[in-house]
């Protein structure tokens, strides 16, 4: 059989011009993978290089007659205290009731140390130089610590949420001076108890999501306000 020379031309250049545009998804489909790979590849090491986040946890009494008032307030903090606290690095803020002993537990995350050079980056430049700056990243992470914490109690608009919160509160015995104002009056120290951590026994977070709220809280919340 002998294809006509005419249509056999027809024919390669038809098949050339089918070709050239499935070589070029191919092309750009092994080109988008690659990018692809390299950068979950990237995000992956610099998520295993990242540290702990400090973990805070603190506890007050609640005047058992203002349960109902507390937890209402926090039914729908304010969208400007849950943005004051992300911006100064707080994660996975939650508080806890107990009953019995009418007392609040309250646990967050802080990350704004993630900001600063790894521990790998540093193990890289060697045993000598990781000692030298072991101290020293120390004594950052205290500093941006304390620095977004100011940053919180000196916002206007989170004291006045603290004014709200303040009568629903009895600090443990000796922990708030008798004549220091409260927080929401500029008073300085822990209005709260700080608790200390004695055992985590589980894979911390290296990334968090960029929601302000539990999407399930929140939706627990419009139901109970249609009962």
């Amino acid at each position: 059989f002998t294809m006509p020379k005419g249509n056999f031309t027809l024919g390669a250049i038809f098949g050339a011009a089918m070709m050239a545009p499935l070589a070029i998804i191919i092309n750009e489909s092994r080109r988008r993978r690659k990018n692809e790979a390299e950068t979950h590849g990237s995000e992956k090491e610099i998520m295993c290089q990242r540290r702990a986040p400090k973990r805070c946890g603190g506890a007050i009494q609640l005047k058992p007659d203002q349960y109902q008032e507390y937890t209402r307030l926090h039914d729908e903090v304010w969208p400007e205290v849950l943005e004051r606290m992300a911006r100064s690095n707080i994660r996975n803020f939650a508080i806890y009731y107990h009953e019995a002993t009418n007392t609040l537990f309250s646990h967050f995350e802080w990350i704004g140390h993630w900001k600063m050079e790894s521990d790998n980056e540093i193990e890289r430049k060697g045993c000598k130089f990781a000692k030298a700056k072991y101290q020293q990243r120390i004594e950052k992470e205290k500093e941006l610590f304390e620095s977004d914490m100011e940053a919180i109690a000196s916002d206007e608009i989170v004291r006045r949420w603290w004014s709200f919160c303040e009568p629903c509160q009895t600090p443990f015995p000796g922990q708030w001076p008798e004549m220091e104002p409260p927080p929401s009056r500029g008073g300085k120290g822990d209005w709260w108890t700080p608790l200390v951590c004695i055992c985590h026994c589980s894979h911390w977070p290296v990334e968090y999501s960029d929601k302000l709220r539990d999407p399930e809280l929140a939706n627990l919340c419009d139901v109970a306000e249609t009962l």
